[in-house]
């Protein structure tokens, strides 16, 4: 199997993961970490790295229209996720500011052709932002993943008190972060946007939190297979 350093993009997670004897798996121009879930870590509480996969920003007075022009599904409420029809999600941070995640296949196709598209000539006042290079993306799930993170974050995620595709622009253990809670087939599930430089020691912060519950790191695979649960 390729080794996830033949790739020109990978997680700022690879050593440490590595470490740790961590499996991976293929993506299209990445390696991704993929452990398996023999214990049910996923449905009590689960931590992947979805740091490769796809995703991309946009920014600017027009972004909203600029979107919906190019058959993104969504409306203007800030603070909310929509999904879109291949699985994939708009996250709207503001009038001005969209983060689209891609889908758990890891299918970037659509976010590069955005990107690709993008001709500053057009006078959009929208413009498109790299976010697959600047932020960590991790995976939370289970039904103790709202009390693990009241220990890290100052939000109530409770799931009677934060509804399915919410996101929280706070901070968790100390770091700007967006959190959006975007459950998984029957699984409450939240993706965790943060600094990239920061990958390590947030990954540390959620493993230390993880502990009380027997949480585990899970793989791309396992989320994938919640999608059916």
């Amino acid at each position: 199997m390729a080794e996830p350093q033949v790739f020109h993009r990978r997680t700022p997670l690879r050593r440490m993961l590595d470490e740790q004897g961590m499996p991976w798996s293929a993506l299209a121009d990445c390696m991704i970490a993929d452990p398996a879930d023999p214990n049910g870590a996923a449905s009590r509480l689960g931590i992947a790295d979805l740091t490769p996969l796809p995703r991309l920003g946009f920014k600017g007075r027009r972004t909203i229209p600029a979107m919906k022009a190019r058959g993104i599904e969504f409306d203007g409420e800030a603070n909310r996720a929509f999904r879109q029809p291949d699985g994939s999600l708009c996250l709207v941070l503001a009038a001005s500011e969209v983060v689209l995640l891609s889908n758990l296949a890891g299918d970037g196709t659509r976010l590069a052709a955005l990107e690709e598209g993008y001709r500053i000539e057009d006078g959009e006042r929208a413009y498109p932002v790299p976010r697959r290079d600047g932020s960590a993306w991790f995976a939370v799930t289970g039904r103790f993943a709202p009390k693990m993170f009241s220990k890290l974050c100052g939000v109530d995620l409770r799931p009677h008190r934060f509804e399915n595709l919410r996101i929280a622009q706070t901070s968790v253990a100390r770091l700007n972060a967006v959190v959006v809670r975007a459950d998984v087939g029957g699984t409450i599930a939240f993706h965790v946007l943060a600094d990239s430089a920061s990958a390590a020691y947030f990954l540390e912060c959620l493993r230390d939190g993880a502990q009380e519950f027997d949480g585990r790191l899970i793989g791309l695979s396992v989320l994938r297979g919640l999608e059916t649960s």
